[in-house]
């Protein structure tokens, strides 16, 4: 488990800054994302070791398991480290180890993974747990179900290669499939479930394993039905990418790993999306309607993906000083003030929704539906010029890097908006952004403090 450096030179992040890159460069993205975990881990280990005694031990022994299980199966230790809900929890543990005073939690989130890695690879090991809604989450391999288990009960794993098994201490036992059978479902086991979408690429659909949602929408295993939904219209939404917009299913087809379902809100039909700095290649979402929504869906959150990735490698905003307020700003997507680094992701996602968009109107047969493209292509591709004046505006938010990176942005979205649109569209897209602002300002009057 030796990480590797990695850079970005000017021409690349250029790329990176217009929205695009091609999947040879999100495959780098993602190999850059799978060195920073490694890094992490080996700092996670040299900061327990500053804490000594029990600290020391736990953590010196979480991570001799991850060592024997590459040692045993390489790629598939790879393939779980590298799976996107392993990232919250090495981030988590390392925020735990480097806090004020002694690392009081135990087991350390980072036993999950350890769990995970022993189990898909046969280790004869001993793993002490703590049961998380479903039961027992071993990322990137599935879950084990114990619904009778409180929040936080301490459990045991035993690993071996014939099977696991867990207990509990009440005395139940539930016995894990071996290695070779992790993907079939059986009683008290729920692994993770595919979903092809072409001869290159696949993702899973991660059910079991919602680390970045509250408590109260957990689980939400999806039902058989509702899985062959998520798998149609996945597979739908990639036809179409693949049909119209080849750049954006290639890199699709080289980062994305996994879509988390997320239930709609009672009493609610808005539908959500989501992805975070620690989880490459994974989205959290409700069901889309249709195909064309969900392509929309995956262009917007690879983005955000990317754009994390090279925040990991660049510096594009500088650091504030101690008694500087942290400023915020209008963002037309949102109804809250957003900070920079949240202006600068919106703005990257929407330069790309909005050439979706361009690119969607021209092949749309149906009047209506290319009203509404060209709507969409013109509402987002003024959004993302008018935050991009802001950040630019703001004279000490970006390093150099940043301030070239988003100039590099407003090249692409000045070319994006010399795209012709019916002034029927324009006017639409008018009307609803100012709306937008109008309804925001009226929310967020008190303690507005930019735009």
């Amino acid at each position: 488990m030796t990480p590797s450096a990695y850079r970005l030179d000017g021409r690349l992040l250029a790329a990176l800054a217009r929205g695009g890159g091609g999947a040879e460069t999100v495959r780098m993205l993602r190999e850059s994302e799978y060195s920073r975990r490694l890094l992490l881990l080996r700092a996670m280990l040299d900061r327990a070791g500053e804490h000594g005694g029990d600290t020391w031990r736990g953590m010196n022994r979480l991570f001799g398991v991850l060592t024997d299980a590459w040692r045993t199966a390489p790629d598939v230790t790879r393939r779980i480290l590298g799976h996107p809900s392993v990232g919250p929890r090495l981030v988590t543990t390392w925020r735990t180890l480097d806090g004020s005073g002694p690392a009081a939690v135990d087991p350390l989130p980072l036993a999950s993974v350890a769990a995970a890695a022993a189990t898909a690879t046969g280790l004869d090991v001993s793993i002490g747990l703590a049961a998380v809604p479903p039961g027992v989450v071993l990322p990137g391999v599935g879950a084990v179900r114990l619904p009778e288990a409180a929040p936080g009960a301490a459990l045991l794993l035993r690993g071996g290669r014939t099977g696991g098994v867990l207990e509990t201490g009440t005395g139940l036992r539930v016995d894990l499939p071996p290695a070779s059978a992790l993907g079939a479902e059986r009683t008290g086991w729920w692994p993770l479930r595919g979903a092809t979408w072409g001869p290159e690429a696949s993702f899973l659909v991660d059910d079991v394993d919602q680390v970045v949602v509250s408590d109260a929408e957990r689980p939400y295993r999806l039902p058989e039905d509702e899985l062959r939904v998520w798998r149609s219209t996945a597979a739908g939404a990639m036809r179409l990418l693949r049909a119209r917009h080849t750049d954006y299913a290639a890199e699709l087809d080289a980062g994305l790993r996994t879509l988390t379902p997320l239930p709609l809100a009672e009493g609610s039909a808005a539908r959500r999306s989501g992805s975070t700095a620690e989880m490459f290649g994974g989205v959290t979402l409700s069901r889309p309607l249709h195909a064309r929504d969900l392509a929309e869906t995956l262009v917007h959150e690879m983005q955000h993906s990317k754009l994390a990735a090279v925040m990991h490698l660049v510096d594009l905003l500088a650091e504030p000083g101690a008694a500087e307020p942290r400023a915020r700003y209008y963002a037309p997507w949102r109804d809250d003030p957003r900070p920079l680094y949240g202006l600068l992701h919106g703005t990257y996602a929407f330069l790309s929704v909005a050439r979706f968009w361009s690119r969607e109107a021209a092949f749309v047969s149906d009047p209506a539906e290319r009203h509404r493209a060209q709507v969409r292509c013109a509402r987002w591709r003024e959004a993302a010029s008018e935050t991009k004046e802001a950040m630019l505006a703001d004279r000490s938010g970006l390093t150099g890097t940043g301030r070239r990176f988003v100039a590099t942005m407003g090249k692409a979205l000045a070319e994006l908006r010399t795209v012709p649109l019916p002034e029927s569209a324009v006017r639409e897209a008018r009307r609803q952004a100012d709306l937008h602002r109008a309804r925001w300002s009226e929310r967020n009057r008190a303690g507005r403090t930019e735009n």
